[in-house]
Parts: C-alpha cells; structure tokens; sequence
C-alpha cells in the first residue's frame, strides 16, 4: 500500500525529460511568512505543465531507507547512517483554484 500526497497550489519551477520520465520540481506555498516555500521533485509519465504553472497535483509516495557503514573519525568506532530516498509518482493533476475569499 503507497501513501498518497497532495500538493495543492504547487508551482512548476523547471521539468527534464530523461530515461522515458518526465522529473519535475515544483514549488509549494510556504506555511508562514517567515519560512521559505518547500521544493519537490515529481515523476510522471508525461509533461504535467510548463513552467510557472500553478497545480493541484496527486501523487503516489514511495521510499526505501538504507543502511550504510562508516567509522567514525574521532574514536574509530565503526556506526550506521540510515540514508533514505524518496519518490512521487504523478498520478493526478489539475489546476489550482484558490479559496474564495469570505468578505
């Protein structure tokens, strides 16, 4: 079972065809004024919107997380660093429309 995301009023930053994959890094809304907006690389199957474009898009997420050994410089003691790598898998899009704004 995969978990599902949704990134709503994600902007396109860039997008690059490669290996039959389209690999597209959006942009989404910072939660505050005070933070920076977060940013995402999607795979789809396809183009999900050019450059700019301001999306709702669904995604599927998927993951793996590996072990990897190094010994550590100071005391020589040999330990882990679980590295994780994280995917989302297009599988819906549609544009965004903002709230209505109460007045």
């Amino acid at each position: 079972m995969s978990a599902i995301v949704n990134f709503i009023g994600a902007r396109i930053d860039s997008s690059e065809f490669y290996n039959q994959k389209m690999y597209t890094i959006i942009s989404t809304p910072a939660p505050d004024a005070f933070s920076h907006p977060s940013k995402y690389r999607v795979t789809s199957d396809k183009t999900i919107g050019n450059t700019g474009v301001v999306l709702d898009i669904d995604c599927t997420l998927r993951g793996m997380v590996r072990p990897k050994n190094y010994t550590d410089k100071a005391t020589g003691q040999p330990k882990t660093y679980i590295e994780t790598d994280v995917y989302f898998d297009v599988y819906a899009v549609r544009p965004h429309v903002p709230p209505a704004v109460q007045k």
